[in-house]
């Protein structure tokens, strides 16, 4: 199972992941982090109510494990993501200065001087994180179904917080398919698409049963 570097991100106080989160400068990209950020949220929520539902509840251990592995699958990506967005980001910046000068980029970058293989490594990179976006949404929509699970299973006095985890999944799922949907190097019919879009409508539907 992947686990955030010790020193990453989320080895800071919440309040300094936010304000990487608000800065033009220190993390990458801001909509898939904040999206897995929301995820992780859910499930942690997930598990404590799960937890709380143990003595009524037979299965919640079973709901206890799944929603942990979900949270550090949810919490993993938050750096991957930022660490695609960036990297995108520099490969398209470097294609784009190229296509200005029509000359090869510095010695000193990573991107080969032939514009086919620019184009190539920048469609990669943006594929690469058209596949990071999608993890997210199908994580998060997980986050949802089982959310709304532990909903119907906790005590009554339990289910506003499960509710609050069903929808913070769920407008996580559709934050990160929306990311798939806008990634210009997909085609109409790329199965990433598709996907996306099914793991938010699979999230949406688990935030109108569980209301």
């Amino acid at each position: 199972m992947a686990t955030p570097p010790e020193d990453g991100l989320l080895s800071r106080p919440l309040s300094d992941v936010l304000a990487a989160l608000a800065s033009p400068h220190e993390l990458a990209g801001g909509g898939g982090p904040a999206a897995a950020l929301a995820a992780a949220a859910a499930a942690a929520v997930t598990v404590k109510v799960a937890r709380g539902s143990r003595a009524t509840w037979i299965e919640a251990g079973g709901a206890i494990a799944h929603a942990e592995s979900l949270r550090m699958q949810a919490q993993a990506l938050i750096e991957r993501d930022a660490d695609a967005y960036r990297d995108a980001s520099a490969v398209l910046m470097q294609t784009e200065r190229s296509a200005r000068q029509g000359v090869a980029g510095p010695a000193r970058t990573a991107a080969p001087a032939a514009p086919a293989d620019r184009e190539r490594l920048a469609g990669e990179a943006l594929i690469h994180a058209a596949d990071l976006s999608l993890a997210i949404a199908d994580a998060a929509s997980q986050i949802a179904q089982l959310a709304a699970e532990v909903a119907r299973c906790c005590p009554s006095s339990m289910r506003p917080d499960a509710v609050t985890a069903v929808a913070l999944a769920e407008a996580a799922a559709c934050a990160a398919a929306r990311l798939v949907e806008v990634n210009r190097r997909l085609p109409a019919d790329d199965p990433r698409r598709a996907a996306s879009c099914e793991a938010a409508e699979a999230a949406l539907r688990a935030r109108e049963q569980t209301l």
